[in-house]
């Protein structure tokens, strides 16, 4: 026997990772090798996850990838998927899942797709579990839904909150009940998770956790739950929505803001127009000051062109009787927006505030040099709407107005009242 020490398959590998050579360990993944030379190799790769990432120029993740799709030994496997989520984004979960259900790509195991998720859904690396969920919110049958519900309650953070977020992105309703269990989770993200899916999901059960949600002390989870509401285009959030416009924290009152423009848009169309008219006349009905305030920092800050056209429609029917200095200014402004359906809006509210202050102040945008010509061309519209709707007025209160249809009529009329 040699009297020199014996170099182990473990040590040989180190030598390589303290060398850099991650690309010729990543090789020994999907080989021939003995499963003790492919455990090391992928616990190596798992634990040197720094030194891959500089390493990689996109050869290593392919050698990873494939060895998840060729690897027989589920320990080995599940080490490679904790590599390449520790080198990339999330992004690689849908990437692996994709080639899983791919026709053209090798099957991992002997189970065909989707059965192979089923499995892993029940493995003891959590790696695993979170491919399975990602998988099977792609399948979204009606036989996949109690399982993704019932890896809500996963003991591992990842599988718990991507599977929270597939029951979400499914939207069927036997996922609720576990959603609602996961908005009394100790984990702050896993509560924010489960009511932004509860939202997408909607109904009275999901409606229910939510406006009991946004009572809660944490502002982040308050904030979260009122952006939520929006999305549901029911009037059933309309009292919690305008309850977050008095919050105390800014950024609960721009969620409340941003969700009560998201309800009327959203609403079903055959409610549109009561949606609309009631949003309305709960905001006039509003003496706080400071609710336009909150509407005019949403439309001069959001980059969302359906929130900003329905802001500024908005802002046309509450700024009256509140202060209306500020609204009328950035109206005017908008007549120049990028996007000419908000610049429409936009006139149209201004037609409705009317007033002498406005005509001056449309005046003035019409004679400025930086004005543009489109910007121009709608204050002009807007001020010959005034001007005409307060000259007709002005008929109708000084002389007696009779719409007649043929001119003997105005002649019976008046013989009639002789």
């Amino acid at each position: 026997m040699d009297d020199q020490p014996q170099t182990t398959q473990p040590d040989f590998l180190y030598t390589l990772a303290t060398n850099g050579q991650f690309d010729r360990i990543a090789r020994y993944l999907g080989s021939n090798d003995s499963l003790g030379v492919r455990l090391g190799a992928a616990g190596i790769l798992a634990e040197f996850g720094d030194g891959v990432k500089q390493a990689d120029n996109g050869e290593i993740k392919q050698q990873l990838i494939s060895g998840v799709l060729e690897e027989t030994d589920e320990t080995v496997r599940a080490r490679i998927v904790e590599t390449l989520l520790y080198i990339h984004d999330e992004d690689i979960i849908e990437t692996l899942v994709r080639k899983v259900a791919s026709d053209t790509e090798p099957t991992p195991t002997d189970s065909p797709h989707p059965l192979v998720l089923v499995e892993w859904l029940g493995s003891d690396h959590p790696e695993l579990r979170l491919l399975a969920v990602a998988g099977l919110g792609d399948v979204g049958t009606h036989t996949v839904v109690p399982k993704l519900a019932s890896a809500c309650t996963d003991d591992d953070y990842r599988v718990r909150a991507r599977a929270i977020e597939e029951c979400g992105r499914v939207g069927d309703h036997r996922c609720v009940d576990a959603l609602i269990e996961a908005l009394e989770s100790y984990n702050e993200e896993i509560k924010m998770k489960a009511a932004r899916s509860l939202a997408q999901i909607g109904g009275d059960a999901a409606i229910e956790a939510l406006i009991d949600a946004a009572k809660t002390d944490n502002e982040e989870l308050r904030r979260t739950v009122i952006e939520s509401l929006g999305t549901l285009g029911s009037l059933d959030v309309l009292t919690i929505l305008l309850n977050g416009i008095d919050d105390s924290d800014d950024g609960v009152q721009q969620a409340a803001a941003e969700s009560i423009v998201e309800l009327v848009y959203q609403a079903p169309f055959e409610e549109s127009h009561t949606v609309r008219e009631t949003v309305v006349e709960e905001l006039q009905a509003s003496t706080d000051s400071d609710t336009v305030p909150i509407f005019l920092a949403l439309f001069e800050e959001s980059d969302r062109r359906a929130i900003r056209r329905n802001t500024a429609w908005l802002l046309g029917r509450i700024a009256n009787p509140h202060p209306r200095d500020e609204t009328v200014e950035t109206l005017i402004d908008a007549l120049d927006a990028y996007d000419d359906t908000t610049a429409q809006i936009a006139a149209t509210s201004l037609v409705r505030i009317g007033g002498i202050d406005l005509e001056e102040r449309l005046e003035a945008a019409i004679d400025s040099y930086e004005t543009s010509e489109d910007a121009r061309q709608r204050a002009e519209f807007v001020h010959t709407q005034i001007t005409d709707s307060e000259a007709e007025e002005l008929l109708k209160q000084t002389v007696e107005y009779v719409r007649v249809t043929e001119p003997a009529d105005y002649t019976a009329k008046k013989r009639d009242d002789a």
